[in-house]
């Protein structure tokens, strides 16, 4: 048993330092040991709480309570700068807000161009709030969804955790100069643009989840050696990091769904090494500008890349794809579609032909369980680029399964394009040709000496063969689907010319390649045989989200003096009840108007799946015969010639961003001749 004057010590000392904190307060000073901790019960009382003797003495404070535009602009006051952002003598430089929320109304709290108001939600930090403030080191509420633009710029923030799902805005802690770590959150909703702009002791930052990374996200951080992402990284920007004269090391560590494109970085002299240690999908990253110590991307995971594979080299060889980084991948995709988390606005971009890649890889790898656990992710976009499980031989073994039985019902409930069609708005039909001189599409002559090489090299008139007209377009449409298998994600590395796209194609180990690349080569083979052609891009209504567009030829006959359409890709071509071929435009309309359509029985998907009406004419082709794109000159090679215009037939009282609009059907199909 302890002595009597043991408890008496102990007693006495406590009363001895409760009445040291009272002597302080009554002095106007702060306790030393423990932070000044105020709740607020209603806004715009932070000043009547805290007291005038603490307002200016207070170097670390805790606030609990609701807060409005007289609050934060007392909190500036004691953080200092006022609120024409003059110095003031506040001393304040820790600040816990993590029970605080932000209320609306009260004075404006910041002057900056015009009054600044508190507009936004309760877990909204405002914009420019701690602008050139003291204050060092800040507590941020744990729910806080928004950290506003530049609301620690110009500050002397030394460290700062960031809040899971928050959104942080544009140039947040520009120049804020000792600002030398970061923590970011298990998941970030969005970066903003300019975030860490002339932050001088930032040296290196890892991330893990986050949906949105823009533009010059790093731009301008001098000291910045790395940056890692190590988690799933929805959408990337090209030109991320720019003028970072210290920055040696990225590296992509987690699941890529999508990026930008085409320069990862620019302006860093010491940039070394980019590397993908992950999987990434619907990669457009092409190259560095002004990077001179870097040539080209290392990958030790797998990636899928639409880009310059010279610099950044997809991997051909699914070995490098593992079951582990796979299983993460589809772990990730999960993440994006189950977890309840707030979407950042700028999410979407691909990402549907990222889930599509990482099924098709999955289905390769054998990895069957995986694969059809996107299946119900798939069925949720909205678009269909997830038909091409339908059609593709490498989901074969997915189809026994109840999984892909219940996507394909969903599919089946889902589109009904031809609805679409029904409703699109009828066309200008004769605006531009009513002209006196109306701007006629010129095709090239078979004597062009591109052309006449094209004829030689293939041995056009050997593929053409004998008999009437309407069997030789056909002849030379099943040579190219026979000799060019359609692979829709890979256009060669080469020009766009018929032969180069062919000799680029063989090189490649006989692939195949897109319908772009495929039209181009038929379209040139036909008039290097005397028929006019040009290939025409087929998109839907939604083309600025739905990549999954489709390019056909179409080729004049001289014996019908119409257009009729030919789809290499598919070995396909569409005729009317009677037998007569018809063009896209044709096709259209019919389906606009209910009429019947018949698809021919040759039609198939490289020989390995056979294509029918319903899947050909119903879906896919109903889903892209909204918008038409072709070339006004149609010569050899055109596609490399950046004077050439691009013509897009668009329905009456609608726009696009594609190329030179015209309203008028009649014009855009007129003949030849």
């Amino acid at each position: 048993m302890k002595p009597f004057n043991y408890y008496f010590v102990c007693v006495f000392g406590t009363l001895w330092a409760l009445m040291a904190v009272q002597s302080a307060v009554a002095a106007g000073q702060p306790p030393s040991a423990a932070p000044l901790r105020v709740t607020v019960t209603h806004p715009g009382t932070l000043a009547a709480r805290v007291g005038t003797p603490f307002k200016y003495k207070a170097t670390d404070l805790a606030v609990e309570g609701p807060l409005n535009g007289t609050d934060l602009r007392f909190l500036r006051e004691m953080a200092g700068r006022d609120y024409e952002g003059r110095p003031t003598r506040g001393l304040l430089r820790r600040l816990d807000l993590s029970r605080a929320t932000f209320a609306q109304g009260g004075l404006p709290y910041f002057l900056k161009e015009e009054p600044l108001r508190v507009t936004g939600g309760p877990l909204s930090l405002p914009p420019y709030l701690f602008s050139e403030c003291l204050v060092e080191e800040v507590v941020l509420p744990e729910l806080l969804d928004t950290i506003g633009v530049g609301a620690f710029g110009h500050s002397a923030l030394r460290s700062l955790r960031l809040p899971e799902n928050v959104v942080v805005g544009n140039e947040a802690f520009v120049h804020c100069d000792a600002l030398a770590e970061v923590i970011f959150p298990r998941h970030l909703v969005e970066l903003g643009q300019f975030s860490f702009d002339h932050c001088a002791a930032l040296r290196q930052v890892r991330i893990h989840d986050v949906q949105f990374v823009p533009y010059h996200a790093f731009r301008n951080v001098p000291h910045l050696e790395e940056i890692v992402f190590d988690g799933t990284l929805w959408h990337i920007d090209g030109w991320f990091a720019h003028n970072c004269p210290e920055l040696r090391r990225i590296e992509f560590g987690g699941c890529v769904l999508t990026t930008g494109g085409s320069p990862v970085a620019s302006s860093c002299p010491k940039l070394e090494e980019i590397v993908f240690t992950g999987v990434s999908l619907s990669t457009y990253f092409g190259k560095v500008e002004d990077c001179p110590l870097l040539e080209k991307c290392q990958v030790t995971g797998y990636v899928k890349s639409f880009s310059n594979h010279n610099f950044l080299p997809p991997q051909t060889d699914t070995a490098h794809a593992s079951r582990e980084i796979l299983c993460g991948a589809v772990a990730s995709v999960a993440q994006v579609f189950d977890t309840p988390l707030p979407l950042s606005r700028f999410v979407g971009f691909d990402l549907e032909n990222a889930f599509y890649d990482l099924t098709r890889l999955l289905a390769l790898k054998g990895e069957t369980a995986e694969a059809v656990r996107l299946l119900p992710y798939l069925a949720r976009i909205d678009t269909v680029v997830c038909t091409n499980v339908a059609v593709d031989s490498v989901f074969s073994d997915l189809r026994t399964t109840p999984e892909y039985r219940a996507f394909a019902q969903q599919l089946l409930r889902k589109m009904d394009c031809k609805q679409i069609l029904r409703h699109s708005p009828p066309y200008d039909t004769g605006s531009e040709m009513r002209d006196p001189n109306p701007r006629p599409f010129v095709y090239a002559a078979a004597s062009d000496t591109a052309l006449q090489h094209i004829r030689q090299y293939f041995q056009a008139d050997y593929i053409a063969g004998a008999g009437d007209e309407l069997t030789r377009l056909k002849n030379v449409m099943y040579w190219v689907h026979e000799h060019v298998p359609h692979q829709g994600n890979y256009y060669p590395p080469a020009q766009p010319t018929a032969i180069d796209l062919y000799e680029a194609f063989r090189a490649q180990g006989y692939k195949g390649m897109n319908a772009r690349g495929i039209a181009i080569v038929l379209s040139e083979l036909y008039m290097s045989l005397g028929w006019p052609a040009r290939f025409i891009t087929c998109m839907s209504k939604m083309y600025e989200t739905d990549h999954d567009a489709t390019v056909v030829t179409v080729v004049w006959s001289f014996d019908l003096q119409k257009w009729v359409m030919m789809d290499a890709s598919l070995a396909a071509y569409v005729t009317d009840e009677n037998g007569l071929m018809l063009h896209p435009g044709e096709i259209r309309q019919r389906m606009k108007d209910g009429r019947p359509l018949r698809l021919n029985a040759e039609a198939n998907w490289n020989y390995d799946r056979h294509i029918t009406e319903d899947f050909y004419l119903d879906r896919y082709m109903a889903k892209n015969l909204y918008y038409f794109s072709g070339y006004l000159e149609n010569l050899p090679n055109v596609e490399n010639d950046r004077s050439a215009e691009y013509i897009t037939l668009v329905p009456e009282g609608e726009s696009v961003n594609i190329g030179t609009p015209t309203h008028d059907d009649a014009w855009f199909w007129q003949s030849p001749f």
